[in-house]
């Protein structure tokens, strides 16, 4: 949407929400974004760990294995 049509889309948000309102919003959607982001890397550092312990572990799959029934 290059042009005018963000300038249009800006004027109908302020109207709505009003413009006080608009840089608190903007704040909360740049928090969450930040904190989505950040569930993200935590969620591919806990993958990466697995991945080195189970390569660690060797081809059995787990160090200690109990009695077979």
């Amino acid at each position: 949407m290059p042009g005018p049509e963000w300038i249009w889309v800006v004027v109908v948000i302020a109207v709505i929400f009003g413009a006080s309102r608009l840089p608190a919003m903007g704040r909360n959607v740049g928090l969450g974004i930040k904190e989505f982001k950040k569930g993200i890397a935590d969620a591919s550092s806990d993958d990466d760990e697995k991945r080195e312990a189970r390569k660690s572990a060797g081809p059995g799959g787990t160090e200690e294995r109990g009695p077979s029934a």
